[in-house]
């Protein structure tokens, strides 16, 4: 199991800096040159080259691209994550400022991602071939398919403008109203869990078909036990295996969805902090959410494969 888990460690540390790299060349090469444009935003006219080179050189962009690489890498290890070109504050204090929203939106997301997904699997594998099964793998393709944007406007049309039941955007902290900030979430965290729950409907629904077809299931009938038993004790178990591997795959959509949803519903989170940094083409920042995503994304997909490698001893012999 330690070289199982060493194994797998040293593959997420490799990925994680090819990521680095590949973030920090994007967040160069995006058009425009965000020191001038701020300046010139701020003087309102012609500018002194002499003090967009002092800015730069403020910031360290007069120095070569690898040394500039070798830096933030160094700084963003030991805290210091920059400065934002656009508003002059520190970015580790705009992601800490920003990171309870967001993880308050995570959350909720995989909760409506599972509440929605497994009972949908499980339902259309007992059901199977049924119409009730072709009506939830429908549902299910259709979560995977819809585009989150189009999502939006459709909810914030019908539960908004015409039902008045939910906030058509914003965002009430907890500690303010409960009631509200439960309101203000709803949407947005339904959203955001509508591609994982269609992901985890399917894999479930897969997977018990495949456990419930097996000879220690027909065994399990043929001793009396009703459909329900055989579901609860024998099948349900070896069926949810398999589906582990999705957690990883659900947080990635819910990670994605966020960058649209809180900028679509003004919710101030990571997400929307990300969207802003790159329209104002602020690489502090952008570097900063990118890197995070990365290590998220990374980091769920480890506990997952590590929990897989628990689950099933197959893998950590293969590996």
């Amino acid at each position: 199991m330690k070289r199982y888990i060493l194994k797998r460690l040293l593959y997420s540390l490799l990925t994680l800096w090819l990521t680095s790299m590949l973030i920090f060349a994007i967040a160069r090469i995006l058009p425009g040159d965000p020191v001038q444009g701020v300046v010139m935003a701020s003087h309102m006219g012609a500018v002194d080259n002499n003090v967009i080179e002092g800015i730069r050189a403020q910031f360290g962009l007069n120095q070569p691209l690898t040394v500039q690489y070798l830096i933030w890498v160094k700084n963003f290890i030991s805290g210091d994550w920059g400065v934002s070109i656009a508003s002059g504050e520190k970015v580790f204090d705009m992601f800490m400022k920003r990171l309870p929203i967001t993880f308050e939106l995570f959350v909720c997301s995989v909760l409506w991602s599972m509440l929605i997904g497994f009972p949908c699997g499980i339902i259309s594998a007992v059901k199977h071939g049924d119409f009730i099964d072709r009506l939830l793998s429908a549902g299910a393709v259709l979560g995977l398919s819809l585009p989150v944007f189009w999502e939006g406007i459709i909810l914030i049309y019908l539960f908004s403008v015409m039902l008045h039941i939910l906030p058509p955007s914003g965002f009430v902290p907890f500690s303010d109203s409960i009631k509200g900030n439960l309101l203000s979430i709803a949407m947005p965290t339904f959203i955001m869990g509508t591609q994982g729950a269609g992901l985890i409907a399917r894999y479930v629904r897969s997977s018990l078909l495949e456990v419930l077809g097996q000879d220690f299931i027909r065994t399990a009938y043929a001793k009396g036990y009703s459909e329900i038993e055989v579901l609860l004790r024998h099948a349900l178990k070896p069926a949810l295996l398999p589906v582990a591997t999705v957690a990883g795959l659900t947080w990635g959509y819910v990670t994605a969805g966020s960058f649209i949803v809180e900028y679509m519903f003004a919710i101030p989170g990571l997400g929307r902090m990300g969207v802003n940094a790159i329209f104002s083409n602020d690489f502090p920042v952008i570097q900063a959410t990118l890197i995070i995503v990365a290590i998220n994304i990374l980091a769920v997909n480890l506990l997952v494969d590590l929990q897989y490698g628990y689950l099933d001893p197959r893998i950590r012999v293969q590996s």
